[in-house]
């Protein structure tokens, strides 16, 4: 489906109506003009080629020429952003938020010779270490924002036993174990992937929804961390991924509602460890890679494109002739969004991300 202002416009009548009804509440919440925050952390590794498919590189349809996005008309790309990219289609609620100019997209982007290790990865990605309680920088940017009164919101740990039963039950669609884990023995598998499915769905949305009823009090925390698992797809990716994006589009759509009041000095910004091999495996999934996507959304955004460089997926361009090569490193968007739209001075992001404060910004990603 090619994107157009039309499309973007209807998609945004309910984000107006729900602005419109929560007017009083804006009068309520929106206090000060102080920035907001929401990291996103898509945990296990996201495929840049899933989410932000290049339709439009010659090589594409060499690397990924079985998947879907291939086997059916232009618009099973999903939403084309522009000559070169498309949405997943399973992300296609936010493409009216990129019509708005409130959703911009990196992708490439990564951490260099970070190797593979999901651990060490998320460690160097935070400054901190997520999993061990370390919120790393997101948690001291939330301490240095409210003069250590207020710590980051963090939505309470999730069932993470829900994920992988789900992608247990996608990647084994045969396999009774997991509807007996659920004491659904009687029902289909198609039965319990929707049951599955429908708990992620409410699960995440439900967080995100908290976060941005945290952000938007008075007073209240200035940075929020949510989580979603799913992207470490190394069997099945296309039903796993698919469904995953689907969870996070809801989530984010559900944040940007609830945060009306505050969306204008709002960002949230979604990154990911390291992306995926460029080819599939036997398995139909794909095994850790090099670079990855990461985006930017909110009213202080200057979205509605596409930055940084794409560097190709030509035999000679990638890196180690397996992975997406990274041209953009992730940690100067954080080091951007921490400078120019939580305004951290050069010795506060010292002290708050310092393996980030040394790289060269990335200019022009936020209004300022």
């Amino acid at each position: 489906m090619q994107l157009t202002r039309r499309t973007a416009l209807q998609g945004l009548g309910l984000t107006s109506l729900f602005a419109t009804s929560t007017g009083f509440a804006s009068a309520v919440f929106a206090d000060d003009s102080h920035p907001r925050l929401l990291v996103v952390h898509l945990r296990g590794g996201l495929d840049a080629l899933a989410m932000l498919p290049p339709h439009g590189d010659p090589d594409f349809g060499r690397m990924r020429r079985r998947t879907r996005e291939l086997d059916g008309p232009d618009d099973a790309f999903g939403v084309k952003l522009d000559p070169l990219f498309a949405l997943h289609p399973a992300l296609e609620p936010l493409a009216p938020h990129y019509l708005a100019g409130e959703l911009l997209i990196l992708p490439a982007t990564g951490i260099p010779d970070i190797g593979k290790s999901h651990g060490a990865a998320q460690r160097v990605l935070f400054d901190g270490d997520v999993d061990g309680g370390d919120l790393g920088w997101p948690g001291r940017a939330a301490s240095v924002l409210s003069q250590g009164r207020q710590t980051i919101w963090r939505a309470a740990p999730a069932d993470v036993s829900n994920d992988v039963l789900f992608d247990l039950v996608l990647a084994n669609q045969g396999l009774d174990i997991a509807r007996l884990c659920l004491g659904e023995a009687s029902g289909s598998a198609a039965d319990t992937v929707q049951t599955l499915l429908a708990r992620r769905h409410a699960s995440f949305a439900a967080a995100a929804t908290s976060a941005a009823q945290a952000l938007s009090r008075p007073g209240g925390p200035r940075v929020a961390l949510l989580q979603l698992d799913g992207m470490d797809t190394h069997v099945a990716q296309e039903e796993r991924l698919s469904a995953t994006l689907g969870t996070l589009a809801r989530g984010v759509v559900a944040f940007s509602e609830a945060a009306a009041p505050i969306w204008r000095q709002t960002v949230v910004l979604g990154i990911t460890e390291f992306g995926r091999s460029v080819h599939f495996n036997e398995q139909r999934g794909t095994d850790h890679g090099g670079a990855s996507v990461a985006f930017l959304m909110g009213g202080a955004i200057a979205g509605g494109r596409i930055a940084g460089r794409w560097p190709g997926l030509a035999g000679d361009q990638l890196h180690e002739g397996t992975d997406l090569a990274v041209t953009t490193d992730v940690r100067s968007i954080v080091h951007a969004v921490l400078k120019d739209h939580l305004g951290l001075s050069s010795q506060a992001m010292a002290t708050v991300a310092p393996n980030a404060s040394d790289l060269q910004i990335i200019e022009g990603l936020v209004q300022l």
